[in-house]
């Protein structure tokens, strides 16, 4: 990797620190031309007939918007096994696993904001491998409340 590509991600990962910290909430970011194109009627539509199919997609619009859709569903498991697990635990045994939680949104974000970027730069094929991490890692944190958030 380049050292001025290793500099810019340095720096945005600090901004972003730095930023979400002080705000006490993640950062922002605004819209890119891929999250424009991919959120057009034809690519969702197209997309959605790819779900779990997602690298079969003719173009990255259609990808992208597969992959995104396939984030939003493994956020919808995520939420659901966290609320879930919320409900069995006592009273003063959520807040722990509130703060964990909201602990690992975040890494979750940094993590695959420079996976994609490290990867690939900003280009185009950025938000299929964000998309891919986010989707990954929420399966796997999913698994990981059901199995180790509970009180003997």
């Amino acid at each position: 990797m380049s050292s001025s590509k290793l500099y810019r991600s340095v720096i945005l990962i600090s901004f972003c620190l730095g930023a979400s910290s002080v705000l006490g909430q993640q950062p922002t970011k605004p819209p890119h031309a891929w999250e424009v194109s991919m959120n057009t009627p034809e690519a969702r539509d197209a997309a959605s007939k790819l779900l779990g199919h997602c690298g079969d997609a003719d173009t990255q619009d259609v990808m992208n918007a597969c992959y995104s859709m396939e984030f939003k569903n493994s956020e919808e498991q995520l939420n659901s096994a966290y609320q879930v697990t919320l409900k069995q635990l006592d009273h003063d045994d959520r807040e722990p696993v509130r703060v964990a939680q909201r602990a690992w949104l975040r890494y979750r974000e940094f993590h695959c904001q420079a996976i994609g970027f490290l990867q690939v730069g900003t280009g185009s094929l950025e938000p299929t491998v964000v998309f891919r991490c986010k989707t990954e890692l929420n399966k796997s944190r999913a698994k990981e409340i059901l199995a180790e958030y509970r009180t003997p």
